[in-house]
């Protein structure tokens, strides 16, 4: 049998709102997807927030250097 646990967690991000432009939201998606284990990320400008899915233990140190490779905090 194969197990697959999977975690989701949220961050908030400063300055994304509504008006982010779509190329900054896809910056913040294209970074965070190269972090080994990150599977998945929705970024919800509405509400300020990124999403990751991940399927193995990610260092939050690597989450917050993908965020400032895009040009965010």
């Amino acid at each position: 049998m194969i197990t697959v646990a999977y975690s989701l967690v949220a961050y908030r991000i400063t300055g994304l709102s509504p008006e982010t432009c779509d190329h900054c939201l896809a910056a913040i998606k294209s970074e965070l997807i190269q972090v080994p284990g990150i599977v998945g990320v929705e970024v919800d400008p509405a509400e300020g927030r990124v999403g990751i899915l991940t399927d193995g233990p990610v260092r939050e140190e690597q989450v917050h250097a993908a965020v400032e490779a895009a040009g965010w905090t």
